[in-house]
C-alpha cells in the first residue's frame, strides 16, 4: 500500500473521504489491508453519492433484495459519516467541473463530487480509482 507524507497523512489523524472503489474493496472483496487505513483518522467522510453507488450495484447488478441493500447500508454507516453536503461542496464541485474542463479533462459527475468531499474538507481520499483523481493524487493514501 502506498503512503505518502501530508499533514493529515495516515496515521496521524485527521479526516479522509472513502470513494466507492475502496467501499467495493473492504465490504465485498474483505481487503483486510485496506481497513488499517481507517485505524489512523479521526473523522471517516462517505459522500452520498459514494453510498447509492454502492447499493444500486448490489441492488441493480448483484440483484440484491431490499433486506440485503439494507444490510449493506448498515455495513457502509459503520465505516464513518455518511455526509449529503452542503452548498459549499456544490460551489466547489462547479469550480472544480469548470478548471477540469478548461485543460480538457473530464471526470465522471460522481468522481467529481468525491473530489469535491476531498477538498472542501482538506482530507485524505481512499480510493483505488486513481485514474480519475490524477489532479489530486497528493491526498491518495491506498
Amino acid at each position: 500500500m502506498r503512503r505518502r507524507s501530508r499533514k493529515s497523512g495516515v496515521g496521524s489523524g485527521g479526516r479522509l473521504v472513502l470513494d466507492t472503489s475502496f467501499l467495493i474493496e473492504v465490504l465485498d472483496r474483505g481487503r483486510r489491508d485496506l481497513v488499517n487505513v481507517l485505524a489512523g483518522y479521526d473523522e471517516i467522510i462517505i459522500p452520498w453519492i459514494c453510498l447509492y453507488e454502492y447499493l444500486y450495484g448490489h441492488r441493480v447488478g448483484r440483484r440484491a433484495g431490499r433486506e440485503e441493500v439494507l444490510e449493506r447500508k448498515e455495513k457502509v454507516e459503520a465505516l464513518g459519516l455518511v455526509y449529503y453536503g452542503d452548498q459549499k461542496i456544490v460551489e466547489n464541485a462547479l469550480e472544480l467541473e469548470l478548471e477540469l474542463t478548461k485543460r480538457g479533462r473530464k471526470i465522471p459527475f460522481s468522481d467529481l463530487l468525491v473530489a469535491s468531499f476531498t477538498l472542501t474538507f482538506d482530507a485524505d481520499l481512499a480510493t483505488l480509482d486513481e485514474k480519475h483523481f490524477e489532479f489530486i493524487k497528493d491526498r491518495i493514501v491506498t
